[in-house]
C-alpha cells in the first residue's frame, strides 16, 4: 500500500475515533432512552465508549465498503441506511452484553426495545460519518485532479479567458470549463473571475460564473431559473441574479421546464 495512502487511512480512522469518543461522552452525559436512570455519569460514559469504539470499526467499515461500490448517490444512501438497519441487529448483541455487565437489571428489557434503541442511535451517527467520509474523499479527489493537471502557460485558469465557458466552485477549488473539457484550479471563485479580466459574462450564482457566448438558453422551472450551456453543463441562477440575467438579455426565449 502506498505510504501516503496508509498515512491518510490512519489519520482518517484517528479523526473518526476522536469524533466517536466525543459522541460517546455526550450521549453518556445526557443519558438517552432513560439511561440517565441506570447509574452515575461515569458508568454511562464508559458504556457509550465501549459501544462507540467497536461501532466505529463496524459501521465505519460498512460505509467505506458501500462508498467504494461506485453506486449512484441515491443508491449509495439507500444501501447505507438499509445495511445499517440490518447490521444493527447483530451489533446489539454486543451492546446488550456491555449494558447488562454494567446494569444486570436491563436483561429484562425486550429484544425489540434493544433493536429500536440501537437503530435510532446508529442511523443518524452513520449518516453523519458518511457525510464526513464522502467530503474527505471528494477533497482528496479534487486535490489529485488539480495536481495531475498538465502544466500550462495560461496562468491561473489554465486557459485563455476567451476560451472559458464557465467557472464552477467546488469546495476550495474552481472548475474551469472550456470547449475542450475542464480542469480544477486551487483558487477562490472571486480570484478566478478576476483572472478573466474583461471577459463578457456574469456571476449568476455564488458558485458559478458564466460567459455570455456559452449560454444556449434559459430554462424556468417555477421560481427557479437555470442556464443550459454549449458544453452541456447546466448552471443554476440565484434569485438575486435573475434581474441581471434578464438585463443581459439571456432570458430571451426562455423555456419552461417540461
Amino acid at each position: 500500500m502506498d505510504l501516503r495512502l496508509s498515512k491518510d487511512l490512519l489519520r482518517d480512522w484517528a479523526v473518526d475515533l476522536a469524533i466517536a469518543c466525543a459522541c460517546a461522552v455526550f450521549l453518556g452525559l445526557i443519558g438517552p432512552f432513560g439511561s440517565y436512570l441506570n447509574g452515575p455519569a461515569w458508568q454511562r460514559v464508559a458504556f457509550q465508549l465501549a459501544c462507540f469504539g467497536p461501532g466505529l470499526l463496524y459501521y465505519g467499515t460498512l460505509i467505506r465498503i458501500v462508498d467504494r461500490l461506485g453506486l449512484p448517490p441515491a443508491s449509495t444512501w439507500v444501501a447505507i441506511v438499509v445495511a445499517t438497519a440490518v447490521l444493527t441487529a447483530p451489533f446489539q448483541l454486543w451492546v446488550w452484553f456491555v449494558a447488562t455487565s454494567f446494569w444486570p437489571f436491563l436483561s429484562r428489557q425486550s429484544w425489540l426495545d434493544w433493536y429500536l434503541q440501537g437503530v435510532l442511535t446508529a442511523e443518524p451517527v452513520v449518516v453523519g460519518f458518511t457525510l464526513l467520509i464522502q467530503a474527505r474523499e471528494r477533497r482528496r479527489r479534487q486535490a489529485r485532479e488539480a495536481a495531475d493537471a498538465p502544466p500550462t502557460m495560461h496562468g491561473l485558469l489554465g486557459a485563455p479567458p476567451t476560451a472559458v465557458l464557465c467557472l464552477q466552485m467546488e469546495d476550495h477549488y474552481v472548475r474551469v470549463h472550456t470547449a475542450a473539457g475542464s480542469r480544477l484550479v486551487l483558487a477562490p471563485l472571486g480570484q478566478a473571475i478576476a483572472a478573466l479580466n474583461t471577459a463578457d459574462g456574469l456571476r449568476v450564482h455564488r458558485s458559478w460564473w458564466v460567459a455570455r457566448k456559452a449560454v444556449v438558453r434559459a430554462v424556468a422551472d417555477g421560481r427557479n431559473l437555470r442556464l443550459e450551456l454549449s458544453n452541456g453543463v447546466t448552471a443554476p441562477v440565484a434569485r438575486t441574479s435573475v434581474a441581471a440575467v434578464r438585463a443581459a438579455g439571456w432570458m430571451a426565449g426562455a423555456q419552461a421546464a417540461s
